[in-house]
């Protein structure tokens, strides 16, 4: 599952995806991240500022890896962000 991440919602996007391909719930996640549920539902919604070794462990317990390449094209516009 290649997917370019560029921003919260695009990540949010991407967990959600995953989540919702390995047919588990929210909280599932939740437990074997040892987070709460309403911040599994956060991270999905874009709507966080979750710290990274948060979102690492959501990652990790939905078997995903984080991987940072070069951008393929070079035009960078800061108000996407």
């Amino acid at each position: 599952m290649g997917k370019v991440i560029r921003s919260n919602k695009d990540l949010g996007a991407a967990i959600r995806l995953a989540r919702k391909q390995q047919n588990l719930r929210q909280v599932d996640v939740a437990q074997k991240a040892s987070v709460r549920q309403a911040l599994v539902s956060d991270i999905e919604n874009g709507a966080t500022t979750a710290k990274l070794d948060t979102v690492m462990r959501v990652l990790a317990a939905l078997d995903l890896d984080l991987s940072v390449v070069p951008r393929r094209t070079t035009a960078f516009d800061p108000t996407e962000y």
